[in-house]
């Protein structure tokens, strides 16, 4: 196939089916592709189910319904609605998004949930699989694991079972066989946890056989069907993440077993200068095939939740910067509006986005993150008097060859402050260029919030790292609260054709 420019993901359900009402027709089966159309996406992964229950009318799973004819959730009562609908017009939700999907153009993957820590409390029964079902604890690790803090382990399938790979294999095998995927997702993200703890180092080999067995599998089958099917994973950013839980993905890249790749940034908010996946672009590009960034949609700020496009143009260059085919996005505010539409444009043409405006942001800390390593974030960061503070901004655009075509603006650097002391001495700088205090265009709403905006020259702005300086040289001795940076962003600006701003913009509210 040819290399996918952005990636869709949809869980089938979030976005879909518990969004709806019924009665179901054919055009709500459809949607999921339908609101793609004339967006740059040309591949959507499309997710079957809860995890081990699932949606479509499958022979080898257990379907949203069995065993269960009363539903006190109204949201799942919607999904089983919908898969009772679509049998009743004698299809199901799949086939009718991969079907769909051939006849616009659109790629589409099923995407396979490998993992699922539900119980058989009957709080969990409407997500309990028909493997476990049949086979009870025997198929499950069966042990607490502390990496996961706030959800029990017990249940999760043990990959060391043949059973349990058996049983994956079967529900990949039924949707290319009997719906003619155009290929396959094998998402270790949604519950990433294999082996029990001490038996991660042996599992290792036996996540690559099993791996190496799809392929085998996917391989028959196109031959029978006479067509390449290709096989996507997505996996972690971090490669020792990946490793921890028995991940080995170069491993996989290497044998030729998987065709696309996709890194999941760690926790949940936007990280536009993440390095952390390079290692996964270069293991691909190596191989010869291609790998993607899976990139968050939040933000910890006041002007907003939800980053905004300039923001996203950011990750999108330098996902590419480092050598990413192109990014999977999901999990958009539905249903789509000016902006995600913008985005889904947008995001599958890095190009046209090399000279547009950008926003480089350096999040902060995440708190009760779980499954993965902590990650190591720079903010929020607290001034002490005599101590130099150095945060660093990767900026992926092509500056310099913006600069030689006389195409850059001012870039305007926003440092944000929490409680800001004015009876301070501050030094600031930006890669080595000293910016006074009074120069700063300051606003300061309620809270002892402070932000600074500087307007730097186009020559202090370099592709990579970006060192902003922060020193606190006599500090007032009558104000004792913290004085805290919390979020600092470079906005790259060029000479790109843009209407004017209308008259009274919107302004951000105060906080709280």
């Amino acid at each position: 196939m040819d290399t996918p420019r952005l990636i869709y993901y949809s869980d089938g359900h979030h976005f879909h089916a518990k969004r709806i009402d019924p009665p179901w027709n054919l055009h709500k089966l459809r949607w999921p592709v339908d609101e793609l159309a004339g967006t740059g996406v040309d591949l959507l992964t499309f997710g079957m189910g809860f995890s081990d229950v699932y949606f479509h009318d499958t022979k080898v799973g257990r379907k949203i319904g069995d065993d269960q004819e009363v539903w006190e959730d109204f949201i799942n009562w919607r999904i089983l609605r919908m898969a009772r609908d679509a049998k009743a017009l004698g299809t199901d939700q799949i086939r009718e998004v991969i079907g769909r999907g051939r006849e616009t153009g659109l790629k589409v993957f099923p995407s396979l949930k490998l993992q699922d820590p539900s119980s058989d409390d009957p709080v969990c029964i409407e997500r309990f699989g028909l493997l476990k079902m049949k086979h009870g604890k025997s198929v499950c690790l069966g042990v607490p694991d502390d990496r996961f803090p706030v959800h029990q382990t017990q249940w999760c399938y043990d990959y060391t079972n043949e059973l349990v790979r058996q049983d994956k294999l079967a529900m990949l095998r039924e949707v290319l066989e009997d719906y003619e995927a155009d290929g396959v997702e094998l998402d270790f993200m949604f519950f990433p946890l294999y082996f029990r703890r001490a038996e991660t180092e042996a599992g290792v080999p036996v996540m690559n056989a099993f791996v190496s067995e799809v392929r085998r599998m996917a391989n028959e089958v196109g031959e029978r069907q006479g067509r390449e099917i290709p096989i996507m994973a997505r996996v972690w950013q971090r490669r020792d993440d990946n490793l921890n839980i028995g991940l080995d993905v170069e491993s996989w890249i290497k044998a030729g077993d998987v065709d696309l790749v996709v890194g999941q940034m760690t926790g949940m908010l936007l990280d536009t200068g993440s390095m952390e996946g390079k290692w996964l672009a270069d293991a691909a590009n190596n191989a010869g095939i291609a790998a993607y960034l899976r990139v968050d949609r939040k933000i910890e700020d006041a002007r907003g939740t939800i980053a905004n496009i300039e923001m996203f143009r950011a990750v999108g260059q330098t996902a590419h910067w480092q050598g990413f085919a192109g990014v999977s996005l999901g999990y958009l505010p539905w249903p789509f509006d000016e902006d995600e539409y913008r985005l889904l444009r947008e995001m599958a043409s890095p190009e046209a986005a090399a000279r547009k405006d950008k926003r480089y942001i350096v999040p902060p800390a995440e708190a009760g993150l779980t499954y993965a390593a902590p990650l190591e974030r720079q903010l929020p960061l607290v001034l002490e008097e005599g101590k130099r503070a150095a945060i660093n901004v990767v900026i992926a655009d092509d500056v310099e060859g913006a600069r030689a075509d006389g195409e850059m603006r001012e870039s305007i650097l926003m440092i944000t402050f929490q409680f800001f002391c004015v009876e301070d001495d501050v030094d600031i700088g930006f890669n080595g260029h000293a910016l006074a205090v009074e120069d700063a265009e300051v606003e300061e709403p309620v809270r002892g919030t402070y932000w600074f905006y500087y307007r730097l020259d186009p020559e202090l702005i370099k592709q990579g790292d970006n060192t902003l300086e922060i020193e606190i040289t006599r500090r007032e001795q009558t104000a004792g609260f913290a004085r805290t940076v919390k979020g600092v962003e470079v906005m790259t600006r060029y000479k790109d054709p843009e209407r004017p701003e209308g008259l009274n913009p919107p302004r951000v509210g105060p906080p709280g």
